[in-house]
């Protein structure tokens, strides 16, 4: 297997992992449906994720890892530490320390564990029952678009260097997408 694949593979890990926290903390939660938790789980990490991406922007760290998915082509920032250590040293005062590689790779897990759920979301929506099968579908497939396409964004982000068009899009789609799901979660 490639490098590139398994760095892949455990970024998805790890999104798998901080999404099916919370999802397994209202599995147990009584009165709501499967689905509706689901729903609720997606909120709250899109809550999360904004106000996690403020924190990214803030700080100035939305170049600590200047790749994307990656970091300096790895998971994560613990396996770049002599990539990161040499970039500080190369600009002592510059984008990348190993506290602004770990405040992006983080925001990047967070947006991963969205993206995950809502593909689950997807899946859960086509086993809805019949008077609610069609706006779970269609809900549920817009949200997976917008989610892509907030994903490209993230990208566009990052390779692009923080153009400020492309920062102001990213977060004008992230209050979008969030809009969008607190109202789907609202009407399942």
């Amino acid at each position: 297997m490639s490098e590139t694949a398994l760095m892949v593979l455990e970024l998805a890990g790890i999104a798998l992992l901080i999404a099916g926290l919370p999802l397994a903390f209202l599995y147990f939660k009584k009165g709501m449906g499967l689905f509706q938790k689901l729903n609720w789980t997606i909120v709250f990490l899109t809550f999360d994720l904004i106000l996690f991406g403020a924190f990214t922007r803030l700080s100035d760290s939305g170049l600590g890892c200047p790749d994307w998915p990656g970091c300096y082509g790895t998971s994560n920032p613990f396996r770049a530490i002599e990539e990161i250590r040499a970039a500080e040293a190369a600009m002592p005062t510059g984008p990348v320390t190993v506290f602004k590689a770990w405040v992006e790779m983080i925001h990047r897990y967070l947006a991963m564990s969205v993206g995950f759920l809502i593909i689950i979301q997807v899946i859960a929506a086509f086993k809805q029952p019949n008077p609610r099968r069609s706006l779970a579908i269609r809900g549920s497939l817009f949200l997976l678009v917008l989610v892509c396409l907030q994903g490209a964004f993230g990208a566009w982000t990052v390779t692009l260097k923080l153009q400020p068009m492309i920062v102001s899009m990213h977060l004008i789609l992230a209050l979008v997408l969030f809009a969008s799901m607190v109202w789907f979660a609202q009407r399942n």
